[in-house]
């Protein structure tokens, strides 16, 4: 019997991939052995988030804004880390947030305020959570309907459905959890100089699986491009090879041919290349603010400190950029919305969830 598949949402027409280059493209020689391109927190900013936390007090964290979160002598370089997360390197660190004097509520407080000097939160799962928290909850890594990001395992070179990805350290783990980051544009231009044919094909759609979080009227999988370009910007969106595989299991779903494959392979191969890959020690403390459109990240598998009180968590936070990039109309394949200025990206909240902020990790340790 001849098995037809479902025509394709929004293809994208193949192209011939030239050099990029420009400011997103850098190596990780680049920032090894030095630190002071990071924001570090002094004494001074310390006590400004202090009153800024006071200030707020009477705000719902849901209901702060940037305004309501006044950070007097901060903000200018938040503005600063802000405009080298969109136009420059495309990433930023804080470094020095007292996450171990402050409770989980002020945690949160702290996190959300300083990320809304960047961008607009958006909802992260079906449930309506606007901040997630990473940590192991025991998920299993071959579990088809289940995120990576709830287990200990390892997570390749990827992209998250947000303009900037937002995770703050709470604790490392006892062993493993190494953060990398890659930058999108020199990954590509590598990719070009060893073999242009496969660069090409990442310009062609890729099947992926949604892993559960599927929206009304939608296949559980889609097909992104790995590399566009639209209105001469280069976009990267980074998939992780699991949900490349489990994709497969859809009878409907496009099967990957043998030049996909090598093409993902050497993707992965140069995304794990020491001279693109860059790891930065992750402290208690830390929010590392990642671009999504030109910056992969990963992370090594881990193992926690025995006990189950202290685990490896980190908070995360998606961020809308009303100011961000145009996007190519084939990214409405994963987001609900891509226009300019308006809360983009992130999850679609089932019907009778409103969105939500969970204080603690759902899981039995914290019950």
């Amino acid at each position: 019997m001849t098995m037809t598949h479902r025509p394709r949402e929004m293809p994208m027409p193949a192209m011939n991939p030239t050099p990029i280059g420009g400011p997103s493209a850098w190596f990780a020689s680049d920032y090894q052995d030095r630190d002071d391109w990071m924001l570090r927190l002094t004494d001074a900013d310390r006590a400004e988030i202090d009153e800024a936390v006071r200030g707020s007090r009477a705000l719902d964290i849901q209901a702060i804004g940037r305004d309501d979160f006044a950070l007097p002598g901060l903000a200018a370089r938040l503005r600063t880390l802000r405009a080298r997360v969109k136009d420059g390197a495309a990433f930023g660190y804080v470094r020095g947030i007292p996450v171990e004097r402050y409770d989980r509520e002020t945690q949160l407080r702290v996190y959300w305020g300083l990320s809304r000097h960047l961008g607009d939160p958006v909802p992260q799962n079906r449930n309506g959570h606007m901040i997630a928290h990473v940590i192991d909850v025991g998920d299993r890594p071959d579990d088809v309907n289940r995120r990576l990001t709830q287990s200990n395992a390892e997570l390749a070179f990827h992209s998250d459905s947000c303009d900037v990805v937002g995770l703050l350290c709470v604790r490392a783990a006892m062993r493993g959890g190494t953060s990398a980051i890659v930058s999108a544009i020199a990954v590509h231009d590598e990719m070009l100089r060893r073999d242009a044919n496969l660069c090409a094909a990442l310009y062609e759609p890729i099947v992926l699986d949604r892993r559960g979080e599927v929206p009304p009227g939608k296949t559980p999988w889609f097909e992104m491009p790995v590399f566009t370009r639209h209105n001469g910007q280069f976009n990267g969106y980074g998939p992780l090879p699991q949900y490349i595989e489990s994709s497969q299991r859809f009878a409907d779903a496009p099967r990957l041919t043998a030049r996909q494959r090598a093409a993902i392979d050497l993707f992965y191969a140069i995304c794990a290349d020491e001279r693109f890959c860059l790891r930065i020690p992750f402290e208690p403390g830390d929010i590392q603010f990642l671009q999504n459109h030109l910056i992969f990240h990963s992370r090594t598998a881990y193992e926690d400190w025995p006990g189950g009180q202290r685990k490896r968590h980190l908070i995360r936070m998606w961020l809308s950029l009303p100011d961000g990039r145009e996007l190519p109309p084939v990214f409405l394949n994963k987001w609900t919305n891509i226009t300019r200025g308006a809360r983009r990206g992130g999850a679609v909240v089932a019907e009778g969830k409103a969105p939500m902020i969970p204080f603690e990790p759902e899981m039995p340790a914290y019950a």
